[in-house]
């Protein structure tokens, strides 16, 4: 495994356990709670096309945001780096 693999998968393991910890909280489960709401409502008010067409749209709106999130936690983690060496914290 290269170097940037094991950082690779350093940050997606770091970026895990912050989800499952936003998870834990009562903010997520109020948002688990609407978005089931949602998709019950889907169930109910389409037809099969229009409830598949939906699900799709939601699909990809959820794994847009996913890859979004993976993007600024990285961006963030590098960032912190910089400011700490800038401020002295790490020898380079």
């Amino acid at each position: 495994m290269t170097e940037q693999e094991i950082f690779d998968v350093f940050l997606d393991e770091l970026l895990q356990r912050a989800v499952d910890d936003f998870h834990a909280t009562a903010q997520y489960a109020l948002l688990a709670e609407k978005l089931e709401r949602m998709h019950r409502d889907c169930d109910s008010m389409f037809a099969a096309d229009e409830k598949e067409f939906a699900e799709e749209c939601f699909s990809l709106l959820l794994d847009v945001s996913g890859h979004q999130e993976r993007h600024l936690y990285q961006k963030g983690l590098r960032d912190g780096v910089t400011i700490l060496k800038r401020l002295g914290g790490f020898a380079t």
